[in-house]
């Protein structure tokens, strides 16, 4: 089930999640046990063949020793070796590539952690408390565990809400015209990501 009836506790399942046929086996659905604030349960959608999902690291042009690019290019891309090869266009395409990497150097891949600076312990506990609401709808689908599950959530975005805002009006307090830019925006992304 996909959906929770704010009206009458009704679960359904009315979302859709379209992929090629080819695509389908390589990818888990499922939806997250938590509404997370919203009446439709997330749905996770993870790839199961690591080949599929690994992302590419991009290369720091600004760091590039473009005459050796340039030199190594000319020796080796000549109009001869591309022509007489089945697919020209790939050839060219490989090896310009293959000289980008042995160049150009690349970026680490790394993982984004959603630091959010205002999550403290009431909103994890206003969390849990919504959780349990919403597990007991899914047992029970009473009028007054619907009831309980709607102001439980009421509380939970209020102190949700009052919490980023103190946050917020505690850094901004802070900022003075030394503040670095990068400092800045840092927070920003913190104050503003969702948990």
């Amino acid at each position: 089930m996909t959906y929770l009836s704010p009206a009458s506790g009704v679960q359904s399942a009315i979302d859709l999640s379209i992929c090629d046929p080819s695509l389908y086996l390589a990818f888990s659905w499922k939806t997250h046990p938590d509404l997370c604030g919203s009446d439709h349960f997330p749905i996770e959608i993870t790839c199961d063949i690591a080949s599929l999902c690994q992302t590419n690291s991009s290369w720091k042009l600004s760091k590039a020793d473009w005459n050796a690019f340039s030199n190594k290019a000319n020796s080796l891309l000549s109009i001869e070796s591309i022509l007489d090869t089945d697919n020209p266009i790939g050839t060219f395409t490989n090896m310009l590539i293959d000289i980008a990497n042995e160049i150009i150097p690349k970026s680490k891949l790394r993982v984004v952690k959603n630091n959010t600076v205002w999550y403290n312990d009431e909103c994890k506990n206003v969390r849990k408390e919504r959780k349990k609401a919403l597990n007991l709808i899914k047992r029970q689908p009473t009028r007054s565990n619907l009831e309980h599950y709607r102001i439980i959530q009421a509380k939970t975005r209020r102190i949700m809400k009052s919490t980023k805002c103190q946050s917020w009006q505690s850094f901004i307090s802070k900022i003075n015209n030394r503040t670095p830019q990068k400092k800045v925006w840092s927070m920003i992304r913190k104050i503003s990501a969702q948990s």
